[in-house]
């Protein structure tokens, strides 16, 4: 099982205790934070090298445009 993620500044994400390995979390930014793609993305829970990881999440929700 893979541990609680790291939230993500202003993004939702409904959490629960317990997370299985090849599980996938969609992360949505919060509306009024969407201004720079990319506003979604998932991570997925995985086993490498014996450890049990969550895969990086490349997305940030701002409310800067530029």
């Amino acid at each position: 099982f893979c541990g609680p993620p790291k939230t993500i500044p202003h993004a939702s994400l409904r959490l629960n205790k317990q997370y299985y390995i090849g599980q996938v979390l969609h992360f949505k930014c919060q509306s009024g934070f969407d201004k720079r793609p990319p506003t979604s993305g998932t991570r997925t829970c995985k086993k490498v090298n014996d450890q049990v990881i969550w895969t990086p999440l490349d997305m940030q929700c701002t409310n800067d445009s530029s």
